[in-house]
C-alpha cells in the first residue's frame, strides 16, 4: 500500500509540470550543444533537405492518423499546431537561402497552396461536412463530446447498478456490535464499510479525521501528497465536494457522528454519482449502529 501511494505522489500535476519543464531545459540546451559542435553542418542539411523533412513529417502524421486513431483524433490540433511551426521553418529556410523575390510569386502560391492542401487533407476534411463552396461545419468535436457523453453515461448506469448490489451484499450485524468512542474507531470502521465500493469500482478511498485540521492536512500531503489551501479547507468544512483533479475527489461527511473526509483515488475519472453514492453509504453506515 505505501508503494502504491509512492508512486501516485508522481502522478500529480505539481510533478508533471515540473518534468515537462525539465524536459524543456533539456532540449534547449541539447541544442545548443548541437549548434556549438555541428552548428553549421546540421544547418547546411536542413537547409538543402528542408522540402523532405516536410513530406516525411507529412508522412509520419498520416501514418499516425491510419494506425493510431484514437492518438491522432485527442491530439489533431497539437499535431496541426507542429506542422504549422514545421512548414514556418521551412518558409524561414527558404527566404534565407534565396530571398524575397517578387517574381517568384508563382512560387510562393503555390507552396502556399500544397499548405492548405496538406491541412485540409490531413486534418480539416474528416470534420468537415461539406466542401467546395457549399456550408463547412466542423462536426468532430462536437462527434467527440457526444461519444464522451455516452461513455459517461454508461459507466453511470452501471455504477448504479454496482451500487444497488453493493446495498444488497452489505452485513448490517457485524457494524451493529462495534463500539465507535472515538474518532479514531469510527474513522476504520467508515473506511472498512466503504472499501467494498473502492474494490467494486476500482477506486482507493481513504478516511481522514476532519477534528483537528492542521493535523489532518499533514495526514493528506503525507498519504496521497495533495496539499490544500485554506480556501478549500474552508470549502470542506462547508461541505462541499472538492474535486482535486479528474481522478481524485475529497468528500467532506460532518454531519452525523463525527467529522471526517473521504478522499476517492481513482484509477479512471470519478464519476459525478460517485460522491453521491458515496455519502449514502456513510449515512447507511451511521444507520446501521442506531
Amino acid at each position: 500500500m505505501a508503494n502504491r501511494r509512492k508512486q501516485k505522489l508522481f502522478k500529480r500535476d505539481g510533478f508533471k509540470i515540473f518534468l515537462k519543464i525539465v524536459i524543456l531545459v533539456v532540449v534547449i540546451a541539447v541544442s545548443f550543444w548541437l549548434k556549438l559542435k555541428w552548428g553549421n553542418s546540421i544547418f547546411s542539411f536542413i537547409q538543402e533537405y528542408k522540402w523532405i523533412i516536410l513530406v516525411i513529417i507529412s508522412g509520419i502524421i498520416l501514418y499516425i492518423s491510419w494506425a493510431f486513431f484514437e492518438f491522432f483524433k485527442k491530439y489533431r490540433q497539437n499535431l496541426r499546431k507542429t506542422w504549422y511551426f514545421f512548414f514556418i521553418v521551412g518558409i524561414v529556410l527558404l527566404l534565407n537561402q534565396n530571398g524575397f523575390e517578387i517574381k517568384e510569386w508563382q512560387r510562393y502560391t503555390l507552396i502556399a497552396g500544397m499548405f492548405i492542401f496538406v491541412d485540409l487533407a490531413l486534418f480539416l476534411t474528416p470534420g468537415l461536412k461539406k466542401f467546395a463552396g457549399a456550408e463547412m461545419e466542423p462536426i468532430n468535436d462536437m462527434e467527440s463530446v457526444n461519444e464522451e457523453m455516452k461513455k459517461v453515461i454508461s459507466r453511470t448506469q452501471g455504477r448504479i447498478e454496482q451500487f444497488i448490489n453493493i446495498l444488497d451484499a452489505i452485513d448490517s450485524s457485524r457494524f451493529k456490535t462495534e463500539n465507535w468512542s472515538d474518532i479514531e474507531s469510527y474513522r476504520s470502521s467508515l473506511e472498512d464499510f466503504l472499501a467494498v465500493y473502492g474494490d467494486t469500482c476500482r477506486q482507493e478511498i481513504t478516511v481522514f479525521n476532519m477534528d483537528d485540521t492542521a493535523l489532518f492536512k499533514q495526514e493528506l500531503t503525507g498519504t496521497l501528497g495533495i496539499k490544500l489551501t485554506d480556501d478549500e479547507i474552508k470549502s470542506l468544512k462547508n461541505n462541499d465536494v472538492l474535486h482535486f483533479d479528474a481522478k481524485t475527489t475529497l468528500i467532506p461527511f460532518m454531519a452525523r457522528i463525527y467529522p471526517v473526509v473521504i478522499t476517492v483515488d481513482s484509477e479512471k475519472d470519478v464519476l459525478d454519482i460517485d460522491p453521491d453514492n458515496l455519502i449514502s453509504l456513510s449515512t447507511i453506515h451511521s444507520w446501521l449502529k442506531q
